[in-house]
């Protein structure tokens, strides 16, 4: 009896340690992953790959959740909404502590992608879960990023209850740093309503709170010293935004390529321009573009700014060597006083023409630039709609093939049908669906602000009369709009005809597209 039993608890605690020591490599794995998001992306993404080889079918929900999270942070927000997706079904309505993370995982990937809308969406979520389960803590986090997402919406008095509900919750909780967090964000509200006076008390407070209380935390350091620089920007403060601005760099992870990196070196790009710093500005500038590139960030005019830049600096170097001229100049002319009609006379006429000559360039330079960029958004117009009706033919092509296939799939053997059912797969796997996605988010790194502009003047328009908008401003044809839609040309015709109608101009002379043009 004494044999059986120790033999029993023997095989148990084998048992046990294997399925334990599954576990444990698994989240190994995902741990080793976590601390390298930020250092070495290729060992980070072979880490998750091998934790997926090591998990088990129970813990694959987690195992997407914590993927995703991962992902998340490191800027790879397709993955990251894939795998959060994959999690969200599998959890379902099952466990709503795991739903909550993958919501939080969905709310920050939508702001990050400037989908703010969606995000409030999924914040709101939050907070009406975190309330119900009674969690201060989180509820004062979804009760900050809704202040800030309404922030960037423009939508003030919403962004000015949900930051006040956050602090009234510190009057009876106590958490330095959300504190700070919250106080700082409330500052850059007060900056944005005018009140400049209150915006710098309670960004100072945020301040003060992190200092006083030895916070080391990396995140409210950040976020705190990041509103003070640009706070001080937009108030032209050079030695305060540049203190600040620099004090940013000390909370980041050197030369990540990351949101917060961007974010940092535009900050200290904008403080070294107000400080006249033109040399560092220059370096800075370099380091951000090299870093919003990497970070597939759309694409604006960065050959432009890069040479705008330099001329500042060509230009600053230049004025020093006029100046030091100058002070030269007067040594001498002390000297010879009657020498010095002559040169000054000189150099005011020399310092005309320069000024002259100043101007016709700057005037040459502007038109150039504006010359050039009106050349790089056409080209990019072309390539826009290329791509969007070369996409829409392979999606058709795509849609006949798979017709075709599952025709023939029905005429075959059983024995046949697996093989013909791996192709069809495989052809679904490769067929892009999102076509109107790429061309609406190619069409905002062209036009970024029309969509909002059009939401302004016209609210209530549907997403096909925003496409349809869109399509007219690229000065698309009816047969062009016709065929990217996949109607026929008098669908097209009718559609403006109603779009016309929502926008009041029926009984108006004014061309559609050449109003939707200076929208």
């Amino acid at each position: 009896m004494g044999k059986r039993l120790f033999f029993t608890s023997l095989f148990l605690l084998s048992f046990m340690l294997y399925f334990g020591q599954a576990k444990k490599e698994y989240e190994q794995y995902m741990d080793i992953a976590n601390e390298l998001k930020f250092k070495d992306w290729k060992k980070a993404e072979f880490n998750i790959q091998q934790a997926r080889k090591n998990v088990a079918d129970n813990d694959l929900a987690n195992f997407y959740l914590e993927a995703a999270k991962i992902y998340s942070d490191a800027n790879y927000f397709d993955l990251a909404l894939d795998y959060s997706s994959k999690a969200y079904h599998i959890f379902g309505d099952k466990d709503e502590e795991k739903r909550a993370k993958i919501d939080g995982i969905f709310a920050y990937t939508y702001s990050q992608l400037n989908d703010t809308r969606k995000a409030v969406t999924y914040y709101k979520k939050l907070l009406s879960f975190y309330q119900k389960k009674k969690q201060q803590t989180e509820t004062i986090k979804a009760l900050n990023n809704l202040g800030n997402a309404y922030l960037v919406l423009s939508k003030l008095d919403s962004s000015r209850y949900y930051f006040e509900e956050g602090l009234k919750a510190f009057e009876t909780y106590d958490n330095p740093v959300l504190k700070a967090f919250v106080f700082s964000n409330f500052g850059k509200l007060n900056f944005l309503e005018g009140n400049h006076i209150k915006a710098e008390d309670y960004l100072l407070e945020a301040h003060t709170i992190l200092k006083k209380n030895n916070i080391e935390d990396h995140k409210s350091n950040y976020q705190v010293n990041y509103n003070l620089a640009n706070f001080y920007i937009e108030t032209q403060n050079p030695e305060k935004a540049l203190l600040y601005a620099q004090n940013v760099g000390k909370y980041i992870t050197s030369n990540g390529v990351n949101f917060d990196n961007t974010n940092y070196l535009r900050t200290l790009y904008r403080a070294y321009q107000l400080n006249k710093d033109y040399k560092h500005s220059v370096e800075t500038f370099k380091k951000y573009d090299s870093i919003r590139e990497l970070l597939n960030i759309e694409e604006k005019a960065v050959n432009v700014e890069r040479l705008k830049v330099q001329h500042d600096y060509e230009l600053q170097k230049r004025l020093d060597t006029i100046e030091q001229d100058k002070k030269n100049i007067l040594y001498v002319v002390m000297a010879v006083i009657l020498l010095l009609i002559v040169i000054i006379s000189i150099l005011l006429l020399i310092n005309f023409r320069n000024k002259a000559e100043k101007l016709r360039l700057e005037k040459k330079l502007i038109e150039n630039r504006e010359k050039q960029l009106e050349i790089d958004n056409q080209m990019k117009e072309k390539m826009l709609v290329y791509k969007s009706m070369e996409q829409s033919k392979i999606e058709e092509i795509f849609k006949s093939l798979l017709e075709q296939v599952n025709v023939l799939k029905s005429k075959l053997k059983d024995s046949e049908i697996n093989e013909v059912s791996r192709i069809i797969n495989e052809i679904k796997l490769n067929t892009k669906n999102d076509s109107w996605g790429d061309f609406e988010y190619h069409f905002l790194n062209i036009h970024e602000s029309f969509y909002e502009n059009l939401d302004r003047k016209h609210p209530g328009l549907t997403n096909y009369d925003k496409r349809l908008a869109a399509m007219l401003k690229l000065k698309l044809s009816t047969k062009e709009i016709s065929n990217l839609l996949n109607v026929t040309p008098k669908t097209i015709e009718n559609s403006r005809t109603r779009l016309r109608k929502k926008m009041n101009l029926t009984n108006t002379k004014e061309d559609l597209a050449q109003y939707l043009n200076e929208l």
